[in-house]
């Protein structure tokens, strides 16, 4: 639910590695099988009770899809007619999903020409970034994101893929800026802030404050750095939108050619991009401090800095710390995003249908034709099916073993196995909460807590996300409060959830159990939040798989990048999956396919699904188009020194970021009004349910 900085970014340049059709490549195993992920090829070994799960039925998916194909006489494909002769729809393009990558992938798709329809089966468009409303006893309303919480890149045209694709649609979103996160460690509480290092309160400042070795931390850093300013400017000569995963990538990404040309000794480098970051993070880190920050910075990506594929950090590192960077909130909410996505869909022809969840991916004559919703309507596609469902997700939805080999497509057996057995992250507990924010001091709107460095960074009680949007933009609370949204780091594992009643009292205790560390870490921000709290909101990872429709309310793909290509070869191997599917005309995006998880990663994925789709004149031109928009900005702005000079300075708060210096002497300490009720809820069938309500001084 987390995105930061271009989270995913990769070079056309290292994506060659198996770009092509997809299909017929025999039954290699191992390394060579994630190797050809890429290319439609295989899933990484692992995982295999997972994917055991979802083949025999995890939930009642499978189960239901085989059934319905048993009642309909298609358990034998030779004797089947056509489901598509009674179509009760027809598009050229069919999404199944509206997340970010479902979203754009939609809008791109009907921006270049083809009719487009996004099915959708929650009531809410957005997936893992859509919004939700409460109202507390006393009927005033909060609007809770569900997540992400970090974004960056989106106030000015940047390599940021979720920026390009509007540029792409010619929109953009009204952003609200801040300069830096605060951090709650072993070490107290720190700040770290964006822009240039050696502006006062900058990075090497900090690095002089919590280093043990302050020079050496210093000297590294700008070592590493400097490393990686090349790298960056690489991956910006050549943006993900740039890709396709057809034979046009090889003209598409000429883009890139004068930079490679002036900037020869670039080419050695570039296997970093796709290789585990710490592979060159340890040449010039060695610091215990900031080799602890790299891990924190790389664990967006569901992984610390050995894992991490290097174009996240390739993006992150320069992107962060150059003169004028900063982070950004949409205003609105994360719903703003959706919301625009969904004009842009609109605006170029497309339709979002909510509430119609898609059963049935149909495959004939051997490929993709079209899609079976649940309530038995008929939806063909002329062109191509784009599923933004998680794989695991996605795999079920598919004709049986039986009926693709009938038609041919042996290989796609053998891919949905496989598909099925890719490992996946944790899940998320959340914590939503409305409070009164009255004697507050100004508090920073991002938080991450660290309890303990000697931890796994990955485990499930160890860090927690804290956003308060409210900060900067109060207008998606009442007048006077602020919203808090606490989180775990995507690592809290299913199983210890799986088979609880949600509605019973064990799975009630339960969650308050699993929450208690949400409690810990918000505390130390705000230390009397227990008597501000109106509403309190939480969810599981049951409410996870649930309400977006993911897999054990799986994170992500936990594919770690540092692989050799094809287990042996002195190149790193792709860790994703590629849009495209040993079944013709069936693509994929989202955070199941490269370049990975974060919203900038399915963004981008997305589009390069789109521009797959599209004939390459038409992709050719949309970035052309790209980039004159992006210089008409800039012209506008008088280029990008003036712009960064007349743009009002990001928020920075006045007294440290957090509220942790209150005492209950002090001025300011806030002691609830004795009617104030707060309300306690879960997430629950229909939606947000209240669960009970209680004055905020009861225990």
């Amino acid at each position: 639910m987390r995105s930061f900085g271009r989270t995913g970014s990769s070079s056309a340049v290292a994506s060659t590695t198996c770009s092509g059709a997809s299909g017929g490549r025999g039954r290699e195993r191992g390394r060579a099988r994630r190797a050809r992920r890429w290319c439609g090829g295989a899933g990484a070994a692992g995982g295999r009770r997972a994917g055991r799960a979802r083949r025999e039925g995890d939930g009642d998916g499978a189960e239901r899809i085989t059934a319905a194909r048993a009642t309909r006489g298609e358990s034998d494909p030779s004797t089947r007619s056509s489901a598509l002769d009674d179509a009760d729809e027809e598009y050229d393009v069919v999404v199944i999903g509206s997340g970010i990558g479902g979203l754009s992938c939609g809008a791109l798709s009907a921006k270049y020409g083809y009719k487009t329809k996004v099915f959708e089966s929650h009531y809410l468009a957005g997936g893992c970034c859509h919004m939700f409303d409460h109202r507390a006893p006393d009927g005033s309303l909060y609007k809770f994101e569900v997540g992400p919480s970090i974004w960056e890149g989106l106030d000015r045209p940047t390599g940021n893929p979720l920026r390009m694709v509007f540029d792409a649609l010619g929109e953009t979103v009204p952003v609200k800026t801040y300069d830096g996160i605060s951090m709650w460690t072993p070490e107290g509480h720190w700040r770290f802030q964006t822009g240039d290092d050696d502006a006062p309160g900058g990075f090497c400042d900090l690095l002089r404050e919590k280093a043990t070795d302050p020079d050496l931390a210093i000297k590294e850093w700008k070592a590493l750095k400097g490393r990686l300013e090349p790298l960056y400017d690489a991956l910006d000569a050549c943006p993900l939108t740039a890709l396709r995963q057809d034979a046009g990538l090889l003209v598409s990404t000429v883009i890139a050619i004068p930079f490679y040309l002036t900037h020869p000794q670039v080419m050695l480098d570039i296997p970093y991009i796709l290789d585990s970051f710490h592979k060159l993070s340890r040449q010039y880190v060695t610091e215990p401090f900031l080799k602890q920050w790299i891990d924190m910075l790389a664990f967006f990506s569901g992984f610390p800095a050995e894992g991490t594929m290097g174009a996240t950090m390739i993006y992150s590192i320069p992107g962060f710390h150059r003169p004028g960077a900063s982070l950004c909130a949409p205003e609105g909410g994360t719903q703003a995003v959706v919301d625009k996505l969904q004009h842009c869909l609109e605006k170029f022809g497309g339709d979002l249908q909510l509430k119609a969840h898609v059963d049935e991916i149909i495959v004939e004559d051997g490929e993709a034709k079209g899609v079976r919703l649940r309530n038995g309507k008929i939806i063909k596609a002329n062109h191509a099916v784009v599923s933004n469902a998680t794989i695991w997700d996605t795999v079920p939805m598919l004709p049986n073993a039986e009926e693709l080999q009938a038609q041919g497509l042996d290989r796609a057996v053998e891919w949905k196995e496989e598909m099925s057995e890719i490992p996946a992250l944790g899940s998320i507990m959340h914590l939503f909460l409305g409070i009164d924010a009255t004697g507050l001091p100004d508090l920073d709107p991002s938080h991450l807590c660290v309890m303990d460095w000697n931890r796994p960074l990955g485990d499930p009680q160890n860090v927690v996300t804290i956003f308060i949007p409210t900060v900067l933009d109060p207008e998606v609370a009442p007048d006077g409060k602020h919203i808090i949204h606490v989180y775990t780091a995507g690592s809290e594992p299913y199983d210890i959830w799986e088979g609880k009643d949600r509605g019973s009292k064990e799975y009630t205790d339960f969650k308050r159990e699993r929450a208690s560390i949400l409690w810990d870490a918000i505390e130390r921000i705000i230390p009397d939040i227990r008597n501000r709290v109106e509403v309190e909101v939480y969810a599981s990872p049951q409410t996870h798989q649930r309400f977006l429709r993911r897999h054990r309310g799986t994170y992500g793909p936990a594919l770690p990048a540092g692989g050799s290509l094809f287990g042996f070869l002195p190149l790193p191997e792709v860790p994703q999956p590629g849009v495209l599917s040993p079944i013709p005309k069936l693509l994929r995006c989202g955070d199941s396919v490269f370049p990975g998880v974060g919203v900038p990663a399915v963004a981008a994925s997305g589009a390069i699904a789109a521009a797959t789709l599209a004939p390459l004149p038409k992709h050719l031109s949309l970035m052309a188009e790209v980039a004159m928009t992006q210089n008409a900005f800039w012209r506008e702005h008088g280029g990008k020194d003036k712009w960064l000079a007349e743009t009002p300075s990001p928020f920075h708060p006045r007294t440290g970021g957090g509220a942790e210096f209150m005492t209950p002497d002090q001025a300011g300490w806030y002691t609830p009004a004795p009617v104030a009720r707060k309300s306690v809820v879960a997430v629950g069938k229909g939606g947000v349910v209240a669960a009970s309500e209680r004055s905020v001084t009861d225990p």
